[in-house]
This record gives C-alpha cells, sequence and structure tokens, in this order.
C-alpha cells in the first residue's frame, strides 16, 4: 500500500511540476504547433533525462556542490546564454518553418540536445527533486529513505512529467491543425523566439542577484 502512495503522489507531484510555463514549454509548443511531432518528443525526452539524472544526483548526495551558490550562478549565467541563442535562432528562422533543410533547430538530434541543455541549466531543478521529497517524508509518505524508495520517488516523478509533457503536445497538435494557425506561423515562431529572450533576462536577473549576494 505504502508503494502505491508513493508512486501516486510522485507521479502527481511530477505532473504538477511540469505545468509551469518554461523554456521547455516553449520548446515544445515551437515544434508541435508546426506538426514536428517527433522533434517535440526528442526535447521531452532530452528534458527528461536531465531531470531524471538531477533526480538521482538530489537523491544520492551530490547535490551540495550543485548548491555552491558560485556553481549556481554559473547555470544560470549558462542557461541566459542558451536561451538568448535559441531565441535568436528561433526569429531568424521562422519564416522557413516549412523548410526541413532550413530549420536545423527542429532537426530531431539537435531536439533532443536542446531539450536536455535547456533542463539542465536550470538550477532550480536539484531544490524541486530536494524540496519534494523532505515533504514527502514529513507527510508519512516516505518513511524510510532506502535505495528503492529514492529510485520509485525519481521515475515516478519523470513518469508524471511526462505525461503531462506529452498531453501538451497533443493539445498543441490540435491548435496547429487548424487553418488559421497555419497562416500565422512565421509570426507564432518569432512570438516564442521573443519568448526565449525575454526568460533569459529573469535567468540574468538570477545571475546579478546571486553575484550582488556574494559581492562578486
Amino acid at each position: 500500500m505504502d508503494w502505491i502512495v508513493l508512486t501516486v503522489a510522485s507521479f502527481a507531484t511530477g505532473f504538477a511540476s511540469a505545468i509551469p510555463i518554461g523554456a521547455t514549454h516553449i520548446e515544445i509548443a515551437k515544434r508541435s504547433i508546426v506538426l514536428r511531432i517527433k522533434s517535440a518528443f526528442m526535447i521531452i525526452l532530452g528534458a527528461l533525462i536531465s531531470d531524471l539524472i538531477y533526480g538521482f544526483v538530489a537523491m544520492y548526495g551530490i547535490a551540495p556542490f550543485l548548491r555552491d551558490r558560485y556553481v549556481e550562478t554559473f547555470f544560470w549565467l549558462i542557461g541566459a546564454v542558451v536561451l538568448i541563442i535559441l531565441g535568436v535562432s528561433t526569429i531568424i528562422y521562422s519564416d522557413k518553418v516549412n523548410d526541413e533543410k532550413d530549420k536545423p533547430l527542429f532537426k530531431t538530434n539537435f531536439s533532443l540536445l536542446v531539450g536536455f541543455i535547456i533542463n539542465t541549466v536550470n538550477p532550480s531543478m536539484i531544490f524541486w527533486w530536494l524540496f519534494c521529497f523532505e515533504l514527502f517524508k514529513n507527510i508519512g509518505i516516505v518513511h524510510t529513505a532506502t535505495l528503492s524508495i529514492k529510485t520509485a520517488f525519481v521515475v515516478s516523478g519523470i513518469m508524471g512529467m511526462g505525461a503531462y509533457y506529452s498531453l501538451f503536445v497533443i493539445f498543441i497538435k490540435k491548435v496547429g491543425s487548424t487553418g488559421i494557425i497555419k497562416k500565422y506561423e512565421s509570426k507564432i515562431n518569432k512570438v516564442f523566439g521573443v519568448l526565449l529572450i525575454g526568460l533569459s533576462v529573469y535567468f540574468i536577473y538570477k545571475a546579478i542577484e546571486i553575484g550582488y549576494s556574494l559581492k562578486l
């Protein structure tokens, strides 16, 4: 019974944690709305691999290194650079959404890499795993932090995230299948590019905030 509760609770927590809009959602939507579904799922796979690594890092004691404020600042800055590059590239290629050869950002292998990178450079994920596990211990869902318990917690959480992202793809695909959307694909992709660049501003702000507290 405890295993069922842990699995369901972890799945639900993972599902809920994937709802807030971020860079991963923008990259998924950017592909799904022009019906590049395989590419969209590669973004999801890359993001989930990153989340899985972060989950095990948090559970097995390497987290203190990633929680170092200097390391965190570095991650925020790298994240900002990545988002700016993706945003600018999206705007540049927005007029070529139907030309596979001229749309390198939609390539399957590159999408996998993009999904992995944009998730990895978000250091807040490490805190999410630690917070949720501590919460589960405090409310009695987790009684002993054994290897099997930690593994079930992480894997179930990843499955929940994957479920939400998959539903997100299905929804955006339906929207993208309408004739109206087809007429505005270029403008929509420009908006996605601007959103990515806008998100990079938040990453820069976080880096400056932490750097200021450290008097860098």
